[in-house]
């Protein structure tokens, strides 16, 4: 029979490290930049279309766009993408895409994106 060794601790440490370096990283898209905002900043001709589609379309048409949320379904957006106008942290390069299911069959944004 094959004798079953365990971890050595050292490797059982560096693995651990290698986790916790990976899963706590700084987020890149942390910083939110503040107005005033250049580029395109509404989308209305997204709804409707996939979220692969929307995702690259918003990309393309502003460049300042570095973090583009997807939420499933419209049931919490509200309460968790304050309105700039009732007092909350607007940023320019932040997108919000509501997916959820459209008529037409399938799965695809629900509300209209824009920065905030």
């Amino acid at each position: 029979m094959a004798k079953i060794t365990s971890f050595s601790p050292f490797l059982l440490f560096t693995v651990m490290i290698i986790l916790l370096l990976t899963v706590l990283k700084p987020s890149t898209f942390a910083k939110c930049t503040p107005r005033p905002c250049q580029g395109k900043q509404s989308w209305p001709e997204l709804v409707g279309k996939d979220q692969n589609t929307a995702y690259f379309d918003i990309r393309r048409d502003n460049p300042q766009v570095d973090n583009i949320t997807f939420l499933i379904s419209d049931a919490l957006s509200d309460a968790l993408w304050p309105r700039a106008n009732e007092g909350g942290d607007f940023c320019c390069n932040h997108v919000l895409l509501v997916i959820g299911h459209i008529t037409s069959g399938g799965d695809g944004v629900i509300k209209v994106p824009h920065v905030g």
